[in-house]
């Protein structure tokens, strides 16, 4: 029975903005950089997209360490064992798709302004079972930075008019439908498919979506990165793409009440509080919940079978119950299998800690 934690390590992948420079403090890198590479891949088995860009083997497949030492990707330790780290009910509903993705975002400037089809759209249109609904955990910000978000337009244009304004890259008037949207840390955000946003510069957050690297851009230029004409309509031309986008105005306080997630109570006890962040309300890809431990305290994490990330949200944790005591501290990421019975958790280092767990739809 496969009852070990596996350590997941650094999997960077190329994006077409800069960031990455707290990814690299996470890792260790004595002078963190900005680069192109400013995502983390912590969860995934698909290969990332870089449509005009030099093919790098197996970008954005997760690389995870055994207990014994070795290195491999997450999809091999699947391959090798689906009922032991999916779940026998997961691979008898999904087979060996993990069903959903989730990286580090490190953004040093803002986001090319894009949209995600939807699963309909990509069912119909595309030939995939999945669109590209995203959730955002903001994890940390900049220093001398105000976070935000372009999510949604606030002054939405015709759909002839967004073609005018794609195609001629009219940028003042791309940037007259939009407003900030105001971010915290510990903030949690939904973005459904189709609607149009831009993540703000400054900001590192956890990503959980569905697993594809389907993406409409916008804005073919932000601070002197183009996006290649090959990544900017996935192949498709700007036409199909227009269908993609969802052409309703919304206020920045409507936007904050349709899509930033209340955290939902479900347990708290001998200083332990768990929350539901994702669930099925939002989407039937993936579930996201914080187990928060009050200073020098411990809980008992039991298994339901389902193969479980996790992400230490701030402090640090020791674990038992599944092979030798670990420690993680802050930003680490581990994975339990399916088949761990139990794990137990306890806030290290006279601090509280907080941990974000991922898990498949329950």
């Amino acid at each position: 029975m496969n009852t070990f934690l596996y350590t997941i390590l650094p999997t960077r992948v190329r994006r077409n903005y800069l960031g990455g420079a707290m990814i690299e403090a996470r890792e260790g890198v004595p002078v963190p950089q900005d680069s192109n590479r400013p995502e983390d891949w912590i969860a995934s088995t698909v290969r990332a997209v870089n449509p005009g860009q030099y093919p790098v083997a197996d970008e954005g497949l997760t690389r995870v360490q055994t207990p014994d030492g070795r290195i491999t990707f997450l999809q091999n330790l699947i391959a090798a064992d689906p009922a032991g780290m999916l779940g026998e009910r997961h691979v008898r509903r999904f087979g060996r798709d993990l069903g959903f993705l989730a990286k580090f975002l490190d953004s040093a400037i803002r986001l090319h302004v894009q949209a995600h089809p939807t699963a309909a759209f990509a069912r119909q249109h595309l030939g995939s079972p999945y669109g590209k609904l995203e959730t955002y955990v903001i994890l940390a910000v900049r220093p001398g930075v105000e976070p935000y978000l372009r999510l949604g337009f606030q002054r939405a244009p015709s759909r002839e008019e967004w073609r005018r304004i794609v195609e001629t890259q009219d940028i003042a008037a791309m940037d007259a439908c939009f407003d900030r949207v105001p971010l915290r840390v510990g903030d949690v955000w939904l973005v459904p498919g189709g609607m149009p946003h831009a993540i703000g510069e400054g900001v590192l957050m956890l990503e959980v979506m569905e697993p594809t690297d389907l993406v409409v851009r916008c804005e073919f230029e932000r601070e002197g990165i183009v996006v290649p004409p090959a990544a900017r309509f996935m192949g498709r031309g700007l036409e199909f793409c227009l269908d993609i986008f969802e052409y309703a105005s919304r206020s920045v306080a409507q936007i904050a009440r349709e899509c930033r997630i209340a955290p939902v109570v479900e347990r708290e006890e001998n200083g332990c509080r768990v929350d539901r962040l994702v669930g099925p309300a939002q989407t039937g890809c993936f579930e996201v919940r914080r187990v928060t431990l009050a200073a020098d305290t411990a809980a008992d994490l039991p298994g339901d079978g389902r193969i479980r990330f996790f992400l230490v949200e701030h402090g640090a944790v020791e674990t038992t119950g599944a092979g030798p005591a670990q420690s993680f501290g802050k930003l680490a990421v581990f994975l339990a299998p399916a088949a761990m019975p139990s794990l137990r958790l306890r806030a290290a280092g006279n601090a509280p800690a907080a941990v974000l767990q991922i898990t498949p739809p329950g």
